[in-house]
């Protein structure tokens, strides 16, 4: 039987990934490392000076736990909120025959790999690839947005994760315009900037083919 904290953090994790419940987990975890010490040395039972020493180090642990753990995520969770509003790109589901094909058809082509899982790839693909200039960039290089659904852990997209040097997701792939041999990738954590540079380093690529 599923217990009542689990309950509680199971909502957490289909909103944000597993990443999410881990830093649900690491606050509990510092919470109840605070109520210990509390218990052990902040009690009446204890001298003055042990007992304000444990109760500040309590406190310290709680405040610190939240900021480190809790309000990123809170923080996070209010971005991919606020960013739903947004429509939805038009996706093509990978297959590495299909992008050879795109790119050898003269189309630039952006791999998002990703996860239902992965946290990280939720609060990019929300925060950033979302975005209207991002969005205006993807239009006028006439970009085919492929996503690489890695939940299930599909052979064919890890082999090409492990050619690009990852064990995980998210990753980001811009092959130019018939230039399958010259991807561009980038990082792990992406800003709208960074996409809208890629591309437009991409489209030289291409006009230089």
């Amino acid at each position: 039987m599923m217990t009542a904290a689990a309950a509680r953090v199971q909502p957490s994790g289909k909103q944000v990934g597993v990443e999410g419940v881990v830093w649900t987990g690491a606050f509990l975890l510092g919470l109840g490392l605070a109520c210990w010490v509390w218990g052990q040395w902040g009690s009446f039972l204890h001298p003055n000076p042990a007992k304000l020493l444990a109760r500040a180090a309590a406190l310290s642990l709680v405040l610190g736990s939240y900021a480190i753990f809790v309000h990123p995520l809170l923080a996070a969770e209010q971005m991919l909120s606020e960013q739903t509003a947004a429509p939805e790109l038009d996706w093509q589901p990978f297959s590495a025959s299909r992008v050879e094909e795109l790119v050898a058809g003269g189309q630039m082509v952006f791999i998002d790999f990703t996860a239902e899982w992965c946290w990280t790839c939720k609060v990019n693909e929300r925060a950033v690839l979302a975005q209207h200039v991002v969005r205006e960039r993807f239009a006028a290089h006439h970009v085919a947005l492929v996503k690489a659904d890695w939940t299930n852990r599909n052979p064919e997209i890890t082999q090409l994760l492990r050619a690009f040097g990852r064990s995980g997701v998210p990753l980001y792939v811009i092959f130019p315009a018939g230039l399958i041999d010259q991807p561009l990738v980038l990082p792990e954590v992406i800003t709208a900037e960074m996409v809208v540079e890629k591309l437009d380093a991409a489209a030289v690529l291409a006009s230089g083919n």
